[in-house]
């Protein structure tokens, strides 16, 4: 208390030459009234506190200085980024929402990219903020104007105030920007929109969009270019172009594990890895060459069995036809046999959760993302440490063992947990 009030008492004396308004009896702060733009507990002191508070306001004043810039926009002495944001991005928007015609898809490009810039740059700013948040802002805040005076690289940047209501708004904007665009009837969603779209829902924090972003992406109507009045075609939900990537499908997860939604990681996963589009793609990426391999492996044998029999003089030609073909055949069909075997019945990769007994193996194959993402959803719900593992408890761990169990699979079996072997 009493280094509270020489605190007082050195400041009030430090600027008493300047024109400054003392607060009533009650309130704790002073205005400054020659910076009228700043907030009311912005007052300055030679600062006592470690070095890494001016870097962090310097920080501060970098970032916004670089919204500005990047979006064209003339900072005035104190412009809040909400405001440059309208100036840059939804200008922009707008014009698209607004138009009657199909976009191009380079420009939409553009206005998502610019904003995946804008939450990137948020996202910077929110990680490079110290734990007790309020307390360390107002310290920096009430030690701001003599920092900016006594060092140059804080005076040279432009003074943008940021608040931490102003990168809330500021992501508001950029975020409810994003969804407008994507779900627009003009705009036709490609791989390149989506994952961008993703990207800029996952820096802001705000995931809750992105399961209904993933039904749009298959379902959503195609507009035709150059017709009047707008055109739309079905599209085919279950086509192997209409599945979500699956590094798209990770990025949205971690988000949604992020902000602790356990809902939302089931809505993701269904919306993502459960669809048929996704097995069909899966199939033809990994199934279809083997498969096309295995119908015409008999008649490659065949030819190779009937060259190879001129070579024998110790039987007939048809019989050692014959004879090579069925041997050839059956080494290549065990050998085969074998390797799908060890490929579906691998469980190095798990860790909480496993399949059921009597899964059949074609579908532990064609199902194996979904069992990888429901065993990260388990990890990060339960406790990390793996002697704990068994004594989670409560309403959200017995639904997500309900959910999984409804799946075919098993949340920590029994004998494959540490002690139980």
């Amino acid at each position: 208390m009493r280094h509270n009030l020489l605190f007082r008492s050195q400041t009030t004396k430090r600027i008493i030459g300047s024109t400054v308004k003392c607060a009533p009896a009650g309130q704790k702060h002073c205005t400054a009234s020659a910076w009228p733009s700043y907030p009311k507990n912005k007052i300055s002191h030679k600062s006592t506190l470690p070095l890494k508070h001016k870097e962090r306001k310097i920080h501060h004043a970098k970032f916004a200085s670089t919204i500005a810039e990047t979006i064209g926009f003339d900072s005035s002495p104190s412009p809040s980024i909400s405001s440059a944001l309208e100036d840059g991005v939804l200008r922009r928007s707008k014009a698209i929402l607004q138009s009657s015609t199909v976009p191009d898809v380079a420009e939409v490009e553009e206005l998502l990219q610019s904003c995946e810039v804008f939450a990137k740059l948020l996202s910077d700013e929110m990680q490079s903020l110290p734990q007790n948040t309020n307390e360390a802002l107002s310290a920096s805040n009430l030690l701001s104007l003599e920092e900016t005076q006594g060092d140059p690289r804080a005076r040279n940047q432009k003074d943008i105030t940021l608040t931490v209501p102003a990168r809330d708004a500021a992501a508001q904007i950029i975020s409810s920007t994003a969804y407008k665009i994507i779900t627009d009837p003009k705009i036709y969603i490609t791989p390149k929109l989506l994952s961008m779209y993703v990207n800029i829902q996952s820096l802001l924090c705000r995931p809750r969009s992105l399961p209904e972003i993933f039904h749009l992406y298959a379902c959503k109507p195609i507009p035709k270019s150059k017709t009047a009045p707008l055109k739309f075609t079905t599209p085919n939900p279950n086509k192997p172009t209409a599945h979500i990537p699956l590094s798209v499908t990770d990025t949205a997860l971690n988000a949604a594990i992020k902000t602790k939604d356990l809902p939302l990681c089931f809505d993701i996963i269904n919306y993502s890895v459960c669809t048929r589009a996704f097995r069909y793609h899966k199939f033809l990426r990994k199934a279809f060459v083997p498969l096309s391999g295995a119908v015409l492996a008999p008649f490659a044998v065949y030819k190779l069995a009937s060259e190879l029999s001129g070579y024998l003089d110790n039987m007939d030609a048809a019989v050692a036809t014959d004879v090579l073909f069925a041997g050839i055949l059956a080494y290549i069909g065990f050998t085969a046999t074998i390797g799908v075997v060890a490929v579906t019945t691998s469980n190095d990769q798990m860790d909480r959760v496993t399949w059921a007994t009597g899964t059949p193996l074609r579908e532990r194959w064609m199902r194996e993302e979904e069992r990888m993402l429901i065993d990260r959803v388990a990890g990060a719900w339960g406790f990390q440490q793996r002697s704990r593992r068994g004594e989670e408890e409560g309403p959200d761990w017995e639904a997500l063992r309900e959910w999984i169990g409804m799946r075919g699979m098993v949340l920590d079996r029994t004998e494959l947990m540490d002690g139980m072997e």
